[in-house]
């Protein structure tokens, strides 16, 4: 008999399967947590594969999402023999390699992988968390995208693009389990006159809800994403299917200038650049025509082109801007935002009109 390398042909964890189901459901992680009897980490745990499934979480499924314990049980032995074989497969230098570009230790202090010190654990938890059977898939589906060849090619890429992928999967793991209408650009579009609105709000509490529902009633999940170490992404976009888009928006600078023009700019993506590519924007990604037609997009929706004139020739001045953002309808740091960009005034001009957020604040909106 001849062995053959072990390709497994299905590789996915029980989470996917509960993502699913939650999504035909329209329950949130919040909303299945109540009725399971646990906090909301423990379903992302779930989700994301970090809290296996065992014969008590599969009575608890059963009965709130679905499908019998046995097949719940079931369903997480095949993962687990195969996340088995997919690392056995593997060979050695290979995955130390890889796991050495990993932030480990910050993915499983954040409760995104099992916290182990055994080194065959961390393999398969890390095999796990991406829904990869190694490596090389790895590679494929987290460290390819669109904008970023000279951030591929550069001497800090292998220090960095571990930080970066384990964002972007964390991303896709909490936009799977949002609910969404089917992705419809048309509806996104006019859907975006609403959600400029919402620039003028100062809470968190207020504006960040409103703009997840607003926009996964168009087919685009948006995730909060804080960015581990090694990672400078802003903001990103993928679509996880034909009919289902994300936003992942880390909140890097805290400021809501930075945080809606990236918004804006992502969907300016989503719009322009179809459903085939993915986006990671931020200090690491080249400056290509995408990326201008998006900044160009964002601009435009934040600062009307019939209202562009009269930016060029504002005088730097408080009540100035104060008035100015009045009239467009939008808060004055995003003036100063633009003002800045424009070059219009220094980086340290005006930053008293910004408003400031912490991680605090987005957690307790979340």
């Amino acid at each position: 008999m001849v062995e053959t390398e072990f390709r497994p042909d299905w590789f996915s964890k029980p989470g996917d399967t509960l993502s699913a189901l939650m999504n035909t459901h329209k329950i949130s992680p919040r909303g299945l947590a109540e009725c399971l009897g646990y906090d909301p980490g423990f379903v992302q745990g779930l989700l994301s594969g970090v809290n296996p499934i065992d014969d008590r979480v599969a009575a608890l499924l059963s009965k709130n999402i679905g499908g019998s314990p046995k097949f719940w049980v079931a369903r997480q032995a095949q993962f687990d023999s195969c996340l088995d074989k997919a690392a056995q497969a593997l060979p050695m230098d290979q995955i130390k390699s890889w796991t050495k570009i990993l932030p480990l230790k910050e993915m499983s202090d954040a409760g995104w992988i099992a916290k182990s010190r055994e080194f065959s654990s961390m393999v398969k938890s890390s095999l796990s968390y991406f829904g990869v059977s190694g490596p090389i898939e790895w590679q494929e589906r987290y460290a390819e995208f669109e904008n970023s060849f000279s951030f591929r090619t550069s001497p800090t890429f292998e220090s960095k693009v571990g930080a970066l992928s384990a964002w972007l999967r964390q991303g896709e793991i909490q936009a799977g389990a949002i609910s969404c209408a089917d992705w419809n650009a048309d509806r996104f579009r006019e859907q975006l006159n609403d959600i400029r609105v919402l620039t003028k709000a100062k809470n968190p509490n207020y504006f960040i809800p409103k703009l997840r529902t607003m926009c996964a009633e168009v087919g685009v999940a948006v995730v909060f994403v804080r960015a581990p170490s090694g990672c400078r992404a802003s903001g990103a976009t993928r679509f996880l299917s034909s009919s289902k888009a994300m936003i992942i928006l880390s909140f890097r600078h805290l400021s809501d200038d930075h945080f809606w023009f990236t918004f804006f700019h992502e969907a300016g993506h989503l719009l322009l650049h179809g459903d085939r590519s993915t986006f990671i924007d931020g200090a690491m990604t080249d400056h290509t025509e995408k990326e201008s037609e998006a900044n160009t997009f964002s601009a435009g929706v934040l600062v009307p082109h019939a209202r562009l004139d009269a930016l060029m020739n504002l005088r730097p001045r408080m009540p100035d801007v104060i008035r100015f953002g009045l009239s467009i309808g939008v808060s004055p740091g995003i003036v100063v935002g633009q003002m800045q960009h424009l070059e219009l005034i220094g980086p340290g001009q005006l930053n008293h009109l910004k408003r400031r957020y912490n991680w605090e604040q987005i957690q307790q909106a979340l």
